[in-house]
Parts: structure tokens; C-alpha cells; sequence
């Protein structure tokens, strides 16, 4: 009886196949994506990008294996021309090719992101009419290959009353929505949403039950599209009488399910005809009204 045996994963001299290099890389990442040096951004001439040599990163190659991506060399790409009206979202994108062997800098969409293999390093914001580089405004990406908390995000309102907090449903309340950033979904991980509402309370009404939730979309698509995942109840006792309220969402990405990028949303509620405020008594400090957060909890 022949005993089994194994080549070992590492870049020994024997010949061994790339995709074994790739299967030691996702093990040591435990499967994960993301910077782990991120890069310099800055705008050149015309269109132009230059990302600064000495970024180091993680991607993902589509075949379930991942690729270790970076240069230590300035590179140049090239942004492409701003919208005829508004503003459009735009994505510095690391494709990858691994039965060629090579990665390649391009500038997508955001919608052409969702779903997209390889990884995201950079965001830009276009403005109508842009034909320059140094019109848009370049978002940096954080090191996120080993980091927990995915996305931190605020939204303030009005203190005052008014008809601000009086949305009487999910789908309307997508008027103060507050978004997180693209996450990444693993397939196996487990994540953490949670939703934080600091001081709302009923300043003219009778008692109202109101409403904290989270949801969620592909990244890329409109707000309008975000389907409702959790909610919690604020119960307002009394008027003037400030309370608080959280809800979480904790879920597992399927093992079976694709990698895919999602944008987070966090909403607030009421039921009845009242006048509602929030942050109206924070005891000083600058905090936000309302914080959404998405944390990676492991697999």
C-alpha cells in the first residue's frame, strides 16, 4: 500500500504550481482581502493618477485563492472624464489576472466594483464636466487586511424640531440615510451592523413607538434599494425626555456564497404624527447623533 503524500506549500525550489503559492497566501490571510500598505494617491497631469511606489495588499483572484498585489515603483493610470450633470463615484481598482500572472491598475465604477475580483485601493469622487485629475477629490483606502472594524460612519441632523425625524417608514427615512463604506463580504465570515441613536426624543405628541433599523445593498446601487435586515423599538415615555436606542445585526456570509461588496445603511422612524428631535441633550462634547458601524467577527 502506497502511503499518501503532499508537495508543501512555499516557494521552494522544486516546481510546484501557482496556484499552490496562491493557496499558501488565502491560508496565511485566512481567506481575507485587503491593504496592508495603502497607497499615495495624488493627481498628475490632465487625467492622470499617480499612485506612489511602496503599496502592499491582499486580492482576490476568483478562483477561491488569493494574490499578494503591490509595487514599489510610482505608477501612473489614467481617470476618466466627469459626468455631464452631478457627480459620479468612481473606484481606483487592482484587477487580477492569475493564469497570466500579472495585476493591473484600472479606474471602474462603482457599480462595475460590485462583485468585481481583485481589490479596491483608492475612491474618487468626479465632478460634472471634470477633465482634470486634480478636480476630483481622491478618498484613501485604510489597511483593512487584519482589521475588525470594517466601516465607521456619522450622521447629525437637526437638533431642532421639525419634520426631519418624521418619516413614517423605512423606505422614506432613505432621506437621512446614513451609509457606511463598501465592505467586502467573505464568504464563511460572520459581521457585526450596528446602529446607535444618541439622545432622539418626542418634543410635541402623544406617546409614539419609533423605530431604529439597518439594511442593506450592493454597492453601487441606489438608496432606495436597501432592504430592511433589523430593527429596534424607541419607546418615547414622555415628551422632552431624551432616550437612546441600538440595533444590531449579526450574521454569517455563507461558505457557499460569492464574495461580494455591500454598502450598509442605518435609518430612524417614527409611527404616528409627532414632532421628533435627536443629540438634543449630549452633555457637552462633539458626538454624532447617529453611528453605524460594521465589524468583521470572524469566521
Amino acid at each position: 500500500m502506497t502511503t499518501p503524500t503532499g508537495r508543501l506549500a512555499w516557494a521552494q525550489a522544486q516546481t510546484y504550481d501557482a496556484v499552490d503559492d496562491r493557496a499558501v497566501i488565502t491560508a496565511l490571510s485566512r481567506g481575507r482581502i485587503g491593504l496592508v500598505s495603502p497607497p499615495v494617491v495624488e493627481a498628475g497631469t490632465g487625467l492622470q493618477l499617480i499612485v506612489r511606489g511602496g503599496w502592499l495588499g491582499v486580492a482576490s483572484c476568483g478562483d477561491r485563492s488569493n494574490a499578494v498585489v503591490g509595487d514599489r515603483v510610482d505608477n501612473t493610470v489614467q481617470a476618466n472624464p466627469g459626468p455631464g450633470t452631478g457627480s459620479r463615484e468612481d473606484v481606483l481598482w487592482c484587477d487580477t489576472y492569475p493564469d497570466e500572472g500579472y495585476w493591473e491598475l484600472t479606474v471602474v465604477t462603482l457599480a462595475q466594483a460590485a462583485g468585481r475580483f481583485g481589490l479596491p485601493i483608492a475612491g474618487l469622487v468626479v465632478p460634472a464636466n471634470a477633465n482634470l485629475a486634480s478636480q476630483m477629490t481622491i478618498i484613501p483606502m485604510d489597511a483593512s487586511l487584519d482589521r475588525r472594524l470594517m466601516s465607521h460612519s456619522t450622521f447629525n441632523g437637526v437638533v431642532q424640531p421639525g419634520v426631519g425625524w418624521n418619516y413614517g417608514t423605512w423606505g422614506q427615512a432613505a432621506a437621512i440615510n446614513c451609509p457606511s463604506q463598501p465592505v467586502v463580504m467573505e464568504p464563511g465570515q460572520w459581521y457585526k451592523v450596528r446602529y446607535f441613536a444618541r439622545n432622539p426624543d418626542l418634543v410635541q405628541g402623544p406617546s409614539f413607538i419609533g423605530r431604529l433599523g439597518v439594511g442593506y445593498r450592493t454597492a453601487g446601487q441606489d438608496v432606495s434599494t436597501s432592504i430592511l435586515a433589523a430593527e429596534s423599538c424607541i419607546s418615547y415615555a414622555a415628551t422632552n425626555r431624551p432616550t437612546s436606542a441600538i440595533v444590531e445585526w449579526v450574521f454569517r456570509h455563507a461558505k457557499n456564497d460569492a464574495r461580494v461588496t455591500r454598502v450598509f445603511d442605518g435609518r430612524m422612524w417614527h409611527e404616528g404624527n409627532g414632532i421628533y428631535r435627536i443629540g438634543s441633550r449630549t452633555g457637552g462634547g462633539n458626538q454624532p447623533h447617529l453611528t453605524l458601524t460594521v465589524e468583521d467577527a470572524g469566521s
